[in-house]
């Protein structure tokens, strides 16, 4: 089972990315702030990160890089999860240091997959 933290100013969005992560058997956290999402994670100390781009205040690329940039936290992978499909934006993404890019609405076998991937890939 893994820790999951779950970054998306929308709390519908959330509570649906809360429920198919415990549909798979993990254990989700979230925080609809992205402001805050620096202080959860060093509380949840989580294994995953899911995050979206489009957040007020600091937007999730700009988050991801944040989190990069934290020795504690850098080594988390984070799944990017937005509207945003272009290739520009995934780009940007994964430039940032995401690990993956999902887009919404999200396929919860994909996601789970995607999970499934990351949590198998950590030493």
């Amino acid at each position: 089972m893994a820790k999951i933290l779950i970054v998306d100013d929308d709390r519908e969005t959330t509570n649906l990315l809360e429920k198919i992560v415990m549909m798979k058997g993990h254990q989700p956290a979230s925080v609809n702030n992205s402001v805050k999402a620096v202080e959860q994670a060093h509380a949840v100390q989580p294994d995953i990160i899911l995050m979206d781009i489009l957040m007020p205040e600091i937007n999730g690329i700009q988050l991801c890089k944040i989190f990069k940039a934290i020795p504690e936290l850098k080594h988390i992978p984070i799944i990017i999860v937005s509207a945003l499909n272009d290739a520009g934006s995934q780009r940007d993404t994964l430039n940032a240091g995401a690990a993956d890019f999902l887009s919404k609405p999200v396929n919860p076998e994909v996601l789970a997959e995607k999970i499934l991937n990351l949590v198998n890939a950590v030493p």
